[in-house]
């Protein structure tokens, strides 16, 4: 057994056993991702994965419990590497941030460019993932930083931090019948095709509400890219509902926004960090930049707090203004 087929099985398994999607990732044959698994197979004495004609088709419950302990050992195998690097020099190493598109298209770069300038010798990497991809990233620890717009599902010993608020915006072209409705409901962007940018908080938040007040656009046409969205948007494909951080009116000239405040609340956008992960002290000065409310003191006493498994609720703002999404910690 070896650290390279632990690493094999627990990305076979977070890629929904696409095993050349592992190989392709990790620079990698895939024949030699799909020997190393059966010999760690052969050694153990039992089956990790099920085949059918020589693909993976499901983990077996055996299986679900070794990759769950080999994440955890690859994670504190990382930890002693960041604990033994941080004594060394606390200015160069690896930063890794999860985020979605939207995140590391509109949010980021300007924190990441002050964040360079302060540690050149850090090197950055952005995993563009889903909600549920980061979570899995950070729980691996693949990833220090998580960006999320949604905290609801995190448990264990994963944590959000709200930092900002977001609106949502409606978008459509120029000269849309919409921009003559004074404050458009839910009948008026029902009239037209809507174009949804999914996954994201937002496309769900829209879908859901259609359906429950019984509404059907004419078409919905999907994008998993908030600026191939806008493109559809512009050409006059739909109309669609994006975060307020997407749209630049300088940028975005074939666009227009309607305010939806009275359809949507606002929402929040958190920052998701994992208590067993050790961070570095670039890491903890990262979030200062992105969240100046969010101080290095306030996350290490949140990052060292254990929290009451009874707990599910918001805690209080500690002494610096910082409140943390209380969740159940497993152990």
């Amino acid at each position: 057994m070896n650290l390279q087929q632990l690493r094999f099985i627990c990305e076979v398994a977070r890629r929904d056993l696409k095993v050349s999607r592992v190989a392709e990732l990790l620079h990698i044959s895939q024949p030699s991702v799909s020997t190393q698994i059966r010999l760690l197979e052969e050694e153990l004495g039992l089956t990790i994965f099920t085949r059918q004609r020589n693909r993976l088709t499901a983990v077996t419950p055996v299986g679900s419990e070794i990759i769950e302990r080999a994440q955890r050992a690859l994670m504190e195998i990382d930890e002693i590497r960041q604990l033994a690097s941080a004594h060394s020099a606390d200015d160069s190493g690896t930063l890794t941030i999860a985020a979605s598109h939207a995140q590391a298209r509109f949010r980021l770069p300007a924190a990441l460019r002050q964040f360079a300038d302060r540690y050149p010798r850090v090197h950055i990497t952005i995993r563009p993932e889903s909600g549920r991809q980061i979570a899995d990233t950070l729980r691996a620890g693949q990833a220090d930083i998580g960006i999320l717009s949604s905290a609801k599902d995190l448990h264990g010993d994963l944590y959000g931090i709200p930092f900002q608020t977001y609106r949502r915006l409606l978008l459509v072209s120029t000269g849309h019948p919409l921009l003559k409705v004074g404050q458009p409901g839910f009948d008026d962007i029902a009239r037209y095709p809507i174009v949804l940018y999914e996954p994201s908080q937002t496309g769900t938040v829209v879908l859901n509400t259609l359906e429950r007040l019984g509404k059907q656009a004419p078409s919905v046409l999907k994008a998993t890219n908030a600026d191939v969205v806008k493109a559809y948007v512009e050409q006059g494909l739909g109309v669609c509902v994006l975060p307020e951080l997407v749209f630049d009116p300088k940028r975005d000239r074939g666009l227009r926004a309607i305010n939806v405040d009275h359809l949507f609340s606002t929402s929040t956008t958190f920052i998701v960090l994992n208590r067993k992960h050790y961070l570095r002290a670039y890491a903890y000065a990262f979030i200062e930049i992105l969240a100046p409310q969010v101080t290095r003191q306030s996350v290490e006493r949140l990052h060292g707090q254990h929290q009451n498994p009874a707990a599910a609720q918001p805690s209080p703002p500690d002494a610096d203004g910082v409140q943390v999404l209380n969740t159940p910690v497993d152990r």
